[in-house]
């Protein structure tokens, strides 16, 4: 047996549905809306709730939730993505948890304070991708290649199939978690983050979340989709290639982004 799939897909959309009712502070509504976008992300990748707790009234055990539900949509969209099967591996799924707690923890943002346009509020939010996934890509290549070379000469002909998907996963985790300690950034991205008023409430929509999710991690993976290309290409010629591609859209992921209501954070005006 050898590794033969990385899987690629063009991104990973980790929608949170929050249907809180909630209590807003009373600043002015230009910090306010700040306040609550930017409380938002730091609840979301930082895991520190504290800001958004006191800004919207939320209950700290459901704020540590929509935390852990985050990461571990992150580690199984990872497990997903490197073609790891490791979701009962006791050692390892955990791991993967940890892994995904530390590269939203490097996450980079700032929101600047709500402009009025039209009678509508909007935060706009800058955020540098993390770029793990293309910043890793030669040294995952590499192990890849070196893997099925161990695997031709026989090293694991007496693994059962739980050992060596341990063994080949186990690499994979350590150059992410080692790259992650001296993370590279794309080019800033801006986003538009429209405040939705509603009677006395206000919250932010599944689209303006969902782009904000998108830029937070870079999952372009453009070197990888490079390598697809010309496996696939020289597929038709060498059917014996050692790393083979698999493409894999949205619809392959498993998360909830195909829930289209709005991300209703409902946080009530005083």
């Amino acid at each position: 047996m050898k590794y033969n799939k990385i899987r690629i897909f063009s991104a990973i959309s980790l929608m949170l549905i929050m249907l809180l009712s909630l209590s807003a502070c009373g600043d002015d509504r230009e910090i306010r809306y700040q306040t609550y976008v930017d409380s938002l992300i730091t609840a979301n990748y930082l895991n520190s709730c504290e800001q958004y707790v006191r800004s919207t009234g939320a209950n700290q055990d459901d704020a540590d939730a929509m935390y852990l539900q985050n990461v571990t949509r992150l580690a199984n969209n990872l497990e997903s993505f490197y073609g790891l099967e490791i979701s009962s591996d006791v050692e390892l799924a955990p791991k993967m948890v940890e892994l995904a707690k530390k590269i939203y923890s490097k996450a980079r943002f700032h929101t600047d304070p709500a402009v009025k346009d039209n009678n509508i509020y909007y935060v706009t939010v800058t955020i540098e991708p993390i770029n793990l996934l293309n910043q890793t890509h030669d040294e995952v290549l590499a192990y890849v290649e070196d893997f099925n070379k161990r695997v031709e000469n026989g090293d694991y002909n007496n693994y059962v199939k739980e050992d060596y998907e341990h063994e080949f996963a186990a690499g994979i985790i350590d150059i992410l978690d080692k790259a992650s300690d001296k993370m590279e950034y794309g080019d800033p991205v801006t986003i538009k983050v429209r405040i939705i008023l509603s009677d006395s409430n206000f919250y932010i929509s599944n689209e303006d979340f969902r782009n904000i999710d998108m830029a937070i991690l870079s999952t372009d993976a453009s070197k990888y989709e490079k390598e697809a290309e010309a496996a696939e290409v020289s597929s038709d010629t060498d059917a014996d290639e050692n790393t083979d591609y698999e493409e894999v859209t949205e619809e392959d992921i498993d998360t909830e982004s195909d829930t289209e209501a709005d991300t209703e954070t409902n946080t009530t005006e005083q």
